[in-house]
């Protein structure tokens, strides 16, 4: 288990967003569960081991293409979860990244629950309430 001090730099928001993740000789699929501006806890069948270099993509909901991350590196690992710190990223997938978290940080700051504000994010909100 990790340890409950932290030394991150920005505030971590729970996610279920479909992922995959590539090193140097494999690809796996995965689920990021919570996201911030410089990493994310993802969930996997297999951790790959601390301080490993790796690329990520994960889907967005609401939007249509996946975002990667250039170069991540593993940051701590157990047996089906780990957490990244991003390293490098294009400048698109900067400003995408930091207004889709600026969206979830709106939404919970006016009180929807974490399911209502991301099917709004996905476009699923408009379509029930139809």
């Amino acid at each position: 288990m990790h340890s409950i001090g932290t030394r991150r730099m920005y505030r971590r928001i729970e996610a279920d967003y479909p992922s995959c993740y590539l090193t140097s000789h494999s690809v796996r699929l995965a689920a990021v569960r919570d996201i911030s501006l410089n990493g994310f806890r993802v969930r996997c069948l297999s951790a790959p081991q601390d301080q490993t270099i790796l690329k990520l993509h994960l889907w967005l909901p609401g939007q249509k293409d996946g975002i990667t991350i250039d170069q991540a590196v593993v940051r701590w690992a157990e047996q089906d979860e780990f957490g990244v710190q991003i390293v490098s990223l294009s400048n698109d997938v900067d400003c995408r990244l930091a207004e889709h978290i600026e969206q979830l940080l709106r939404q919970r700051l006016s009180g929807e629950s974490a399911e209502d504000a991301l099917a709004k994010a996905s476009g699923l909100y408009q379509f029930a309430r139809q």
